[in-house]
């Protein structure tokens, strides 16, 4: 049981790594003052250009990516580890212990517990989330059915509801997080990705 507290307890640590919060104190410009308020790859784009939001993205996927790999290549007899190494990051991202628990929404941490999970899982959520966002104009979209869809996959992939249950737990802070995201879009007031390019929006 040992190894399970302190796998989530590291997942977690990894996970609440704000990468756009200490790239903020870096360049001296608190992206929580502009666009969304966000400290994510998203509102990094958004405020600070799409150049510093892929840092922030590949960083942040990278979390997800070692927490959920390292689960499960170091420990493979804990079957239920990566799982929750998974909705751990996920949280940590989320609920940073050290930013009063206000940090990201977890869409680049979920890629990398995907990445970490099954490569080509990954590829398929990568053309599909590509697909989604410039289809519908918002990431918030492609964010909520990967949310959704990853618990899902695994699920039926593994016959294995309890898997499932456990990636749901870190699926719904995802969805939750997003829920002002979902209100502004029935109110056409989102923010569209094709805004990220421009300067419109930045602080």
């Amino acid at each position: 049981m040992y190894v399970y507290i302190l796998g989530a307890l590291i997942a977690y640590l990894i996970g609440s790594f704000s990468t756009a919060f200490f790239l903020s104190k870096i360049l001296k410009k608190d992206i929580r003052n502009g666009g969304t308020g966000n400290l994510g790859a998203s509102n990094t784009t958004l405020t600070l250009g799409w150049k510093w939001g892929l840092v922030v993205g590949i960083v942040d996927i990278l979390k997800g990516f070692v927490a959920v790999f390292v689960a499960r290549m170091a420990f493979p007899e804990y079957e239920y580890l990566p799982y929750i190494a998974a909705s751990m990051a996920i949280i940590g991202h989320i609920f940073p212990f050290y930013l009063k628990f206000k940090g990201g929404k977890g869409f680049a941490t979920l890629m990398g517990c995907i990445l970490g999970y099954n490569f080509i899982a990954f590829v398929i959520a990568g053309l599909l989330v590509i697909i989604i966002t410039f289809a519908t104009d918002y990431i918030v979209i492609s964010t909520l059915t990967m949310a959704i869809a990853f618990p899902v996959f695994v699920g039926i992939y593994t016959h294995n509801i309890f898997y499932a249950l456990i990636l749901a737990v870190g699926s719904f802070c995802i969805i939750s997080k997003h829920s002002t995201n979902i209100k502004k879009i029935i109110k056409k007031e989102e923010i569209g990705i094709r805004s990220s390019f421009t300067k419109k929006h930045r602080i």
